[in-house]
């Protein structure tokens, strides 16, 4: 037979090993001229393994680890050996077809390592999985299952995932600029995507924020209330992942922006707020929660000075469970009181009441974490910020779990930043159209009225139907709770009393002149919607 090149030579012999059972292991050759004149195709199982020497040294003198393998040789002599004419073309000077063992039968051939090869189909499968951050395992058995059977996929999960091993470790020396390089593209493409990052004196990545026009666009609309998180779980290089978030008109949780910071040192977050001023132009918000960090605190002193920094409710509650005894962390009336305390009360004197009472009466008065967090109350207890504009944003459980769980998707301490950045973008737009969705459901649908009320009716259209629901609950507590108890006058201003289902009276005062109304329960202020007692009040 004769071939135009030693690729068709070694295609005819695999497709002959395939339809009779074995695999092909390719052998030694001989090169004149800058060619290859002689090239040798043996079965797998040709010759003898040589021995490994147990607990033998390399040079150094430690002991090198030896691995347990599986022998496949048995000394079978088949093979094709082929040799390069003067016509430029490779013809079979020798081939022996005797094996001295069995071969694989029709259903397994598949295994055969000489048949198995990673395909482009099953690489795109591996990157759209990556992406959507389904791990390799998973991808081999949607290969499985979209190429109609294991036989069909080309490789084995093992292949796959050495790929994937390999692939990871071509790009590791030049992950970090793969990275940059990839929100240098984002820019080119759209020059409102804004990015900025830091080297250190020996080139490596230590600093970096992007923040893409959407992102940009959001905080010029939702940027009152910011949350920055830096808790969350370091990736492959051990740089600490720091997102800023926001809330939207649907209630969601909106990405604002992120950084990846190798260490988390007071420079380091004067850097990091500097930059994410530098990209909102300038703008600061007026309300920005943190984790505790005594670095991230002095660094939104200096930087923020105008801007009110509290402390996040939901990841001081998360440290509970570790901070009391098995008995009550399974204790449903310590839960209860604790969470109508810290998330419930209306003013400082309920809370310190409360507090005190469940400190005394769980035995927690000595203890030192707990005496800590009352020390900081003004900082993270809600009722001490009910003044300021929109605190209330930020302050429910489920919004925190809500973000937690988004920006955990896709972050965790093996991923390089390319991976991230797979996997970051798929989350992000995926965030994105939950958004559209909402828009979409406001624009065209109308919620049911709960009262023949005009107000309700006009503030239907006005908010999203996720506003609108928090509004409404209070539309039916005034409807069918609110009494309004007395009423005083003094020039523009007039006092209401108005007694509710709590049986707590709040005071609102109305403007007589512009109807602007301020309640003692300062939802408005912290919330964005009107009170109970306000629209109680409008209704008199």
């Amino acid at each position: 037979m004769i071939f135009d090149t030693l690729k068709d030579v070694e295609e005819f012999y695999k497709s002959y090993a395939h339809e009779v059972g074995f695999s092909v292991r390719v052998g030694q050759h001989k090169k004149g001229n800058e060619e290859i004149l002689i090239k040798r195709y043996y079965c797998s199982r040709e010759g003898y393994r040589k021995e490994n020497v147990p607990n033998a040294s390399d040079e150094s003198g430690k002991k090198r680890k030896t691995h347990n393998v599986m022998e496949t040789r048995c000394g079978c002599q088949a093979h094709i050996v082929v040799k390069l004419g003067s016509d430029k073309k490779y013809r079979i000077i020798s081939m022996v077809e005797e094996h001295s063992h069995g071969f694989v039968s029709p259903d397994k051939r598949h295994l055969l390592r000489s048949n198995r090869r990673v395909s482009e189909r099953a690489k795109s499968t591996l990157f759209n999985c990556h992406k959507a951050s389904i791990g390799t395992s998973q991808a081999y058995r949607l290969l499985h299952v979209s190429e109609g059977g294991f036989e069909n996929v080309g490789c084995t999960k093992r292949d796959l995932q050495n790929y994937y091993r390999d692939l990871r470790i071509k790009i590791k020396d030049a992950d970090a600029q793969m990275f940059v390089a990839q929100l240098e593209r984002k820019k080119e493409v759209n020059p409102a995507f804004f990015y900025e990052f830091m080297v250190d004196d020996e080139g490596r990545l230590v600093r970096v924020f992007w923040a893409d026009a959407i992102c940009r666009k959001n905080y010029s609309v939702f940027g009152d209330v910011v949350s920055v998180d830096a808790t969350y779980t370091t990736n492959h290089y051990n740089m600490k992942f720091v997102p800023f978030t926001g809330v939207n008109h649907h209630l969601q949780s909106v990405f604002l922006g992120a950084a990846f910071l190798a260490d988390e040192k007071i420079e380091s977050y004067v850097w990091l707020f500097e930059t994410f001023l530098k990209a909102m132009g300038g703008v600061a918000p007026h309300l920005i929660t943190t984790d505790e960090d005594a670095s991230m605190k002095a660094a939104i002193a200096q930087i923020l000075p105008y801007t009110a920094h509290r402390l996040c409710m939901w990841h001081i509650m998360e440290k509970v469970p570790e901070k009391v005894g098995p008995s009550l962390r399974e204790n449903e009336g310590f839960w209860k009181r604790l969470n109508k305390c810290v998330w419930g009360s209306e003013n400082s004197d309920e809370f310190m009441s409360q507090w005190n009472s469940i400190m005394t009466d769980y035995g927690l008065m000595e203890n030192d974490w707990f005496s800590s967090r009352f020390n900081i109350r003004e900082s993270w207890i809600p009722v001490y910020f009910l003044d300021i504009p929109l605190a209330g944003m930020l302050r429910t459980t489920s919004r925190s779990e809500s973000a937690n769980s988004f920006f955990n998707r896709f972050i965790h301490r093996k991923l390089s930043f390319v991976e991230f950045w797979l996997r970051f973008n798929t989350a992000l737009e995926c965030q994105r159209q939950e958004e559209l969705k909402a828009d979409n459901v406001s624009l065209h649908t109308t919620p049911k009225m709960m009262t023949p009320w005009p107000m309700e009716k006009q503030c239907s259209v006005i908010y999203t139907h996720e506003v609108f629901s928090k509004f409404q609950e209070q539309i039916v507590v005034a409807r069918d709770h609110c009494i309004v108890q007395g009423i005083e006058e003094c020039e523009d201003i007039k006092c209401f009393t108005i007694s509710s289902l709590s049986r707590k009276e709040r005071v609102v005062q109305m403007n007589k002149t512009n109807m602007f109304g301020r309640c003692s329960c300062k939802l408005y202020e912290s919330y964005g919607i009107p009170c109970r007692h306000i629209i109680q009040v409008l209704r008199a």
